[in-house]
């Protein structure tokens, strides 16, 4: 196998390194700097470096690298990367015995401010996840690829983060390689993730490929007109691969769902059909099964009201964020903030936060768990919801608009009735 590895990522890495200042990049600086470093350090070695005369963002970028590459193999990592010894070695075998798997690291941090390399071992890693507002996540190995991980073997990963993976380079162009309409930064490494596992591909963690990430709290670069890129390219992918669960993404994004912005999406959805791609039903059933959808298989979803037209509220919560259940007045049109569900497993819940009980009064929504316990509720067909742990009610009593909600003992009051949009009838208690 012919190997032409990232040494210009690897090289960029190092050359940034020495000209950081307070974690400024000093771009103007490194015309000089790298041609010098390739001349005088890596003369010897096969390195081609491809200048662009103008900005043209992350995607594109790699697309012309992609173009110029010649090797069987394709290996992208973000500039800011250190790799470890023997590294590229696990991916490349494993595309060797497959070449329609794409491969992804263990991703170890290196710190930001004192460039300090931290891992937590091969045992304790983590997959590739989403969230439907169409960001990356974090998720434990899924249970069927348990055994795998004990024995430090390839693990199923339904995403990936995108900075760094390699794929064989002949199928990377014939899968789609990029949405070359995407523009600057964010939403690709989703868009990629779902198209390989839709279009007859997989994605798979290498536990014994190690290279370490600085993460950042911050964006070091501006985007151009201030544009939400992102949410843009996002809404690309959504309304390409995701089907009718496009819904929830654009609950958080709605002002996008039929803006022109998105672009024309005519070649992207001929490549579906070109390359007969399983739909999004399909990849969440046996990709993703463990991903809660908050219209399906629960017992009540939607605004939760009570008898004064006021609703659930996650009162803005970011999604990383554990903060009060809250009361607000129910919006005209159903908006993320209101939309809630009763899960079959008895949870009171957003996406990936549940509510839960703590000081036997206070009501938060926190990360579920999945244990019951503190987050678990019981919904009965007059409105009231029940928490068994605690054996109180959910109750708007003497709660002001935009504060948290109680619980207190269950009792016939309008106050702990509650009526969702939709409620499974056969599904709640009498």
């Amino acid at each position: 196998m012919r190997i032409r590895s990232c040494l210009l990522n690897k090289i960029m890495q190092e050359i940034q390194i020495r000209i950081f200042s307070r974690a400024i990049y000093f771009t103007g600086s490194l015309h000089g700097l790298l041609d010098h470093y390739l001349a005088t350090r890596l003369s010897d070695h096969p390195v081609k470096l491809v200048r662009i005369p103008k900005r043209v963002g992350l995607i594109r970028a790699r697309l012309e690298g992609a173009r110029k590459a010649v090797g069987d193999v394709l290996i992208f990592l973000d500039a800011h990367c250190e790799t470890t010894v023997g590294w590229a070695e696990p991916l490349l075998q494993r595309i060797e015995e497959d070449r329609t798997v794409v491969l992804v690291p263990l991703i170890d941090v290196i710190e930001a401010d004192t460039f300090a390399y931290s891992t937590d071992g091969e045992s304790s890693f983590q997959v590739g996840g989403f969230s439907w507002s169409g960001h990356f996540t974090w998720i434990d190995v899924q249970p069927s690829e348990v055994e795998a991980k004990k024995a430090v073997k390839p693990v199923r990963s339904p995403t990936m983060a995108g900075g760094l993976f390699a794929i064989n380079r002949k199928f990377f162009w014939e899968i789609g390689s990029y949405d070359e309409q995407m523009d600057g930064w964010g939403g690709e490494n989703l868009e990629m993730s779902f198209r390989i596992w839709q279009c007859g591909g997989r994605l798979e963690t290498i536990p014994c490929s190690r290279v370490g990430h600085i993460f950042r709290a911050f964006h070091p670069y501006t985007f151009p007109d201030n544009k939400d890129t992102h949410g843009i390219n996002t809404a690309r992918l959504a309304h390409v691969w995701m089907d009718s669960y496009k819904r929830f993404f654009f609950m958080h994004q709605p002002s996008l769902e039929n803006n022109p912005i998105v672009g024309d999406l005519t070649h992207r959805k001929q490549l579906r059909q070109k390359l007969r791609c399983k739909d999004f039903k399909w990849y969440l059933d046996n990709i993703y099964p463990e991903k809660f959808v908050p219209d399906e298989n629960v017992q009540a979803y939607g605004q939760a009201r009570t008898p004064f037209d006021m609703c659930l509220d996650d009162l803005q919560l970011p999604e990383d964020r554990a903060g009060p259940l809250g009361l607000y007045q129910c919006h005209p049109r159903l908006e993320i903030s209101q939309f809630f569900s009763m899960s079959a497993r008895g949870e009171l819940r957003k996406e990936n936060v549940c509510a839960e009980v703590f000081n036997d009064r206070d009501v938060q929504l926190t990360e579920c768990h999945g244990h019951r316990r503190e987050q678990y509720w019981i919904l009965y067909r007059n409105g009231t919801i029940h928490h068994p742990s605690s054996g109180k009610c959910l109750s708007n009593e003497n709660v002001s608009m935009s504060h948290g909600l109680k619980v207190d003992t269950c009792r016939e009051t309008v106050y702990q009735r509650w009526k969702f949009d939709h409620v499974n009838m056969t599904a709640v208690l009498v």
